[in-house]
């Protein structure tokens, strides 16, 4: 009997297998989507490839290096506004399927108070300036998936019964397939076969949606116009929600449906963090600023809440022995309530910056970081194996950004090139990395500037649907246009 055969095989569950429940996955990649982020802020840095760690006198400062707000001899108010369009094309199996996701945002806001010293002051010390912003560091706004059809794919339902037969119906989501009749016991029970063994055809489609913000609280000081220091602090706002529809459906030699199921799993994380930042600009010359540019770990706090159902339909319908003639089936999960703290890697920059007297400039930056020194730590749950994995899986990387300004009177043309590194410590054959290529133009005029910038992202991730499926593929292409406005006073 079906019933007394889950409690027997519950029981033998309990003593060779102990496991996190579903709720408690997908922590690795948690550890590396919220320790990604481009260098954002105004629409000039933008423009200029995020090049930042040796420029001043600009609201980037802020979150970027903080001895840029050194240079700035007055006060100012910026406020950037954002349009995105995120194209995704998801290749499995030679088969593609295109999606995209617009958004409109607001990724920067801040002012900066400049108590800078007058050409005639005396002193060493030039004053210095304090900074607010709050500017977005991530949007996590995309939609992808797939549909493929082909002979040779595995089924999910092929997966999950080497499982049960290895160690019984475990509890969450992964006993779905087993509570909706997908997964049948033969025999004495501890036997456990799929309900369909056809041709199938597979789909799935993955809707993310969510930001990361910061609020920045910077200081930056100028000694003798040659030397200048700053501090900041990052208080972090996190929100993220998925939703996976994962569906099969088998078929017969006429092409007719047998079998029919959707899984879908529903996760919602909202969190917050905060880091520490120093930096240093050092003018050797006039013509030549270097900096350097340190940024702490971030330390967030995540709270969860995670379920899923899933949903069958028979045709013809399926026998039972124990519950008779089965049409259609559902099960669902409970609601998985959990929370957890994360450590993400700490950023090292360099760069310097290259006057052309008041022709323009052309400016590099460089920064290392370890993806593998990210950390988890629960009261709720054991993180031992996803630090383990963390360990294994990520590596280091470098970015690197360059990028140029001319300026004609009160005309400024920028141009940038961004790279930022593959964080898996041996990817294989499969480039995570991304390109940007950037341009805009910009007008000052006293006590108002007006900047444009547009970006271009182009990057490959990669998803398989459960452990041992086929990777699908998916090229990412993001173009966003920036316009900030900018107010002195």
């Amino acid at each position: 009997m079906k019933g007394l055969k889950l409690i027997l095989s519950l029981v033998v569950l309990s003593i060779i297998h102990v496991q996190h429940s579903t709720a408690q996955s997908g922590y690795v990649e948690d550890a590396l989507r919220f320790s990604q982020f481009g260098s954002t802020g105004s629409a000039r840095i933008s423009a200029l490839g995020g090049t930042q760690n040796a420029l001043g006198g600009d609201i980037s400062n802020v979150h970027g290096n903080p001895a840029g707000l050194g240079f700035f001899q007055q006060s100012e108010f910026s406020l950037t506004a954002a349009y995105s369009d995120w194209n995704a094309e998801t290749f499995l199996l030679n088969q593609s399927r295109g999606y995209n996701a617009t958004n409109f945002s607001i990724p920067n806001l801040g002012a900066v108070i400049s108590r800078a010293k007058g050409p005639l002051e005396v002193g060493d010390w030039r004053g210095g300036s304090f900074g607010i912003s709050i500017n977005r560091q991530a949007s996590y706004n995309n939609n992808f998936g797939y549909f493929s059809n082909q002979l040779d794919q595995g089924s999910i339902l092929d997966y999950y019964v080497d499982i049960y037969n290895e160690q019984g119906v475990p509890n969450g989501t992964d006993g779905l397939y087993f509570e909706a009749f997908l997964i049948n016991p033969e025999g004495d029970g501890y036997n456990y076969v799929p309900n369909a063994t056809l041709a199938l055809e597979k789909s799935e489609m993955i809707e993310n949606e969510g930001s990361m913000s910061q609020i920045g609280f910077s200081y930056g000081g100028n000694y003798k116009n040659k030397l200048f220091i700053g501090a900041s602090l990052g208080i972090n706002s996190v929100n993220f929600r998925s939703t996976k529809t994962y569906n099969e459906e088998f078929l017969d030699d006429n092409d007719e449906s047998t079998l029919f199921s959707s899984l879908q799993e529903n996760l919602f994380l909202e969190g917050s963090g905060i880091n520490l930042g120093l930096g240093i600009i050092y003018k050797p010359v006039d013509r030549l600023n270097l900096g350097l540019n340190f940024k702490s770990p971030t330390w967030n706090r995540f709270n969860e809440e995670y379920d899923a159902d899933i949903f069958a339909n028979f045709t013809p319908p399926y026998e039972d022995p124990e519950f008779g003639t089965i049409s259609e089936s559902d099960a669902e999960t409970d609601i998985f309530l959990s929370s957890y703290n994360l450590r993400t890697p700490m950023k090292v920059g360099a760069g310097f910056t290259y006057f052309f007297g008041k022709n323009g400039f052309i400016s590099a930056d460089a920064d290392y970081l370890d993806y593998s020194t990210a950390n988890l730590r629960s009261n709720v749950f054991n993180t031992g194996e996803d630090n383990v994995a963390i360990s294994d899986i990520y590596g280091q990387a470098i970015n690197y950004s360059v990028g140029g300004e001319y300026r004609i009177k009160m005309i400024r043309i920028r141009a940038g090139y961004a790279f930022y590194g593959d964080p898996f410590g041996e990817p294989g054959n499969l480039d995570r990395s991304t390109t940007k290529l950037s341009g805009g133009i910009g007008v000052k005029l006293p006590g108002f500037s007006v900047d444009f910038g547009l970006v271009n992202s182009m990057f490959n991730s990669y998803y398989n649907s459960y452990p041992g499926s086929n990777v699908a593929t998916t090229e990412n292409n993001i173009l966003s246009g920036l316009l900030t406005l900018g107010f002195s006073f």
